[in-house]
């Protein structure tokens, strides 16, 4: 018996001959694989088994099954093969499958009552993974089976083999020698082995769980789903209006020792997790973080990575911890949250899915606050309305990031390194998360840099980071206006110049009014031609103004979702107002076409949605179309000004041509140019470009250019307004 206290994993390989002679009572079919008796090979010698055969066997029942044998396969019995092979062959006979039973239940019975003590005790870690999924011991015998099918030690039991759940469900329910219907049920969706992620849909073992009992994973099991987190928060009070506005209906929420689920979604690098870790040191709880599936104990096999287990690693940590004084983080939960299916005009997560996020919603015990970049539509509406409550986290506007560049610079003791102006400067160019601050923070101290070199640093790092995370920092720069822009030749149709235009808004944006009911919005409409001069206004208009100018593409605000576009569109407006800054829509007509000749529900709801917007905006917008005749009259009556702008008139022609390039034109050359129709600012523009590492300065090469230009256009209709503008 010496050999079976070397073995590895005696204990297992003991109960798995239990349940081979189990399975053997009830299976009274074929076994063309014999590897259902490879436990058999795994616990006694080709000798020890042969010494046990003849001990069992008289001579008499030897010789029968000799001759059943050899009438059967007119070959003679080997003794000589291995113990399953051996075993294979006399259950092969039919005759002799009560006694095959008979022996194998012999040895298994003379073998355990061999063993020390010792041997026939689970592995600590068997054990410990019991208690940890509060398995009863019929469901430990089920998963210790899947464990033994997963190591070959019994694998197929008839001709097909396993091929799928409802073959697992009746090898196991033979191997327990009790009902199908019991191992049904202990296995089914809602049963603790599939809701803690012990067997897959297939009734197969996770081998993810082999990382733990090979010793390749040395930390305890708990770990592998859930850990407690130990980094220092941020104080909660550098949360700010954030804190104030949410902090005491989550506080009293948390406090009321009910189970809650907190949903912060939005905009990614914005705070949301180190939200969550301040709030739970701010209210003194046990803070745990659910295991992400990007974590190293899934590097085996990718299949374990998947939503499902993170609503098992949930689960698992809800049961094993205090509630009453913990919250729970589960932190990057797009995939649980939304499922495998999410497509177009359509918020959609297979059933499967849903309910099982449904059902864990409904069932935890203990607070969690779930984080997710995912935008609020893409959640299907059953599960949104579990939630108790929500925060959305916009991206971060300049004011915001001043706040947390001066908080960060504060708690890293680096003032001495920072002036305000320095600190507004890097927050109003750079649009980066808390996250990029923080970085770019940390490691400025490692170079330490003095005087002027800090801020030469600091670029340099944030501008790394930049364009690692694909953000453009120069997006201000190319809102500056021409050196040689000029409001003088323009050629807009009205009475109403522009000088007068940009005094009413520089009236409106200093409060002229404020208080009356009847102030009215400063939305502005510029319409007409491409390269007749829109763009570069607004541009000129930041300028003159001093403000910040956001500028949405009519193409950028659609959405493929439904409700994308119209939640974009309110994001645009809420970000222009957070910072004060200008909105300026290019391409406006993208998204606000007439009404009357809309084919979907959601086309409408586009337009309703940016009319409300533009109805409540307390600050500067600025729509712009080449087609004004597309849009919907509603939205006409919501513009404060419109201006129409032209082509260059005469005046207008010469006043470009010798801005940019520098020259006069003699009287022929005058003729010749205003011979050349529907000319726009930027056709100026195109041919100097063209024509700057050429090296000429002849007039008549740039006329002829001009010339090229106006031909290049398409024969349209003057897109135009009424002809005027005004109030």
């Amino acid at each position: 018996m010496e050999h079976y206290r070397e073995t590895n994993n005696c204990w297992m390989k003991f109960r798995a001959m239990e349940f081979l002679v189990s399975f053997l009572k009830n299976h009274n079919k074929d076994i063309i694989n014999d590897d259902i008796f490879s436990v058999v090979n795994d616990i006694y010698t080709q000798a020890q088994f042969l010494w046990e055969f003849r001990k069992f066997f008289t001579p008499v029942k030897r010789k029968g099954l000799r001759n059943s044998y050899s009438r059967k396969h007119h070959a003679d019995l080997d003794f000589k093969s291995s113990p399953q092979e051996f075993l294979r062959d006399i259950w092969d006979l039919n005759s002799g499958r009560k006694t095959i039973v008979e022996f194998v239940d012999a040895m298994v019975k003379k073998t355990v009552a061999a063993q020390a003590p010792a041997a026939l005790r689970p592995e600590k870690k068997w054990t410990e993974l019991v208690k940890m999924m509060q398995l009863d011991s019929f469901e430990e015998n089920i998963l210790l089976i899947t464990r033994c099918v997963c190591h070959d030690i019994l694998y197929e039991y008839c001709v097909s083999g396993r091929t799928n759940a409802e073959d697992a469900i009746d090898f196991i329910a033979k191997c327990l020698d009790c009902p199908r219907e019991k191992v049904a049920d202990a296995v089914s969706e809602s049963s603790r082995l599939r809701r803690y992620d012990c067997v897959d849909d297939d009734i197969d073992f996770r081998y993810r769980l082999e990382d733990f009992f090979s010793g390749i994973q040395t930390d305890p099991l708990s770990s592998s789903y859930y850990q407690k987190m130990k980094k220092t928060a941020l104080p909660w009070d550098f949360y700010g209006d954030l804190a104030q506005k949410h902090g005491s209906l989550l506080k009293n929420l948390l406090r009321s020792g009910k189970p809650v689920n907190i949903l912060l979604y939005g905009a990614p690098g914005t705070g949301k997790t180190s939200f969550a870790r301040s709030l739970a040191a701010e209210l003194k709880l046990e803070c745990y973080n659910i295991a992400q599936s990007s974590s190293d104990y899934c590097r085996n096999n990718r299949s374990d990575c998947s939503p499902g287990f993170r609503f098992a690693a949930l689960q698992i940590c809800d049961n094993s911890i205090v509630s009453e004084k913990s919250l729970l983080i589960v932190d990057e939960a797009d995939e649980m949250l939304l499922g495998n299916h999410f497509s177009a005009h359509q918020n959609y997560s297979g059933p499967n899915e849903k309910s099982r996020l449904n059902a864990v919603l409904d069932t935890l015990k203990t607070p969690v606050i779930w984080i997710t970049n995912c935008p609020a539509y893409a959640l299907d509406e059953s599960s949104r309305r579990r939630f108790d409550y929500s925060i959305k986290f916009e991206p971060l506007n300049a004011v915001q990031r001043l706040a947390i560049w001066k908080n960060n610079v504060s708690r890293m003791k680096l003032k001495k390194y920072f002036s305000d102006e320095l600190l507004e400067r890097l927050a109003s160019e750079f649009p980066i998360s808390a996250g990029g601050i923080t970085q770019a923070l940390k490691n400025l101290e490692v170079f330490a840099p003095a005087g002027k070199e800090v801020e030469e640093t600091v670029r340099k790092l944030i501008n790394i980071h930049c364009e690692l995370m694909d953000i453009d920092c120069k997006a201000d720069e190319k809102l500056l206006p021409a050196q040689d822009y000029s409001l003088a030749g323009l050629n807009i149709t009205g009475d109403i110049k522009l000088d007068m235009i940009v005094g009413a808004v520089r009236k409106f944006i200093n409060g002229s009014g404020a208080a009356s009911p009847d102030r009215p919005r400063m939305n502005l409409l510029l319409s007409g031609p491409p390269g007749t001069g829109k763009t570069e206004f607004v541009k000129f208009l930041g300028k003159e103004l001093g403000k910040k100018i956001h500028v949405c593409m009519g193409s950028d605000l659609l959405n493929m979702y439904v409700g994308g576009t119209e939640q974009n569109i309110k994001n645009a407006f809420a970000r222009a107002e957070a910072e004060n800054a200008i909105l300026f829509l290019d391409e406006i007509d993208g998204m606000v076409q007439n009404r009357e000749r809309s084919s979907h529900s959601w086309e409408v709801t586009q337009v309703n949605e940016l009319l409300h917007r533009m109805e409540n905006f307390n600050g500067v917008m600025i729509g712009a179309t080449n087609f004004f005749k597309n849009l919907d009259p509603a939205i006409m009556r919501r513009f404060t000004f419109k201006l129409d702008f032209n082509y260059l008139d005469n005046e207008g022609k010469k006043i470009f041509f010798e801005r940019m390039f520098k020259c006069s034109l003699n009287p022929a050359e005058v003729l010749r140019l205003n011979a050349i129709p529907n000319l726009a600012p930027g056709d100026f523009r195109t041919v100097r470009q063209a024509l700057y590492y050429l090296d000429s300065d002849s007039n008549a090469l740039r006329l002829e250019s001009l010339e090229k230009e106006s031909a290049a256009k398409p024969a349209a209709p003057r897109c135009s307004s009424s002809g005027r503008f005004g109030f």
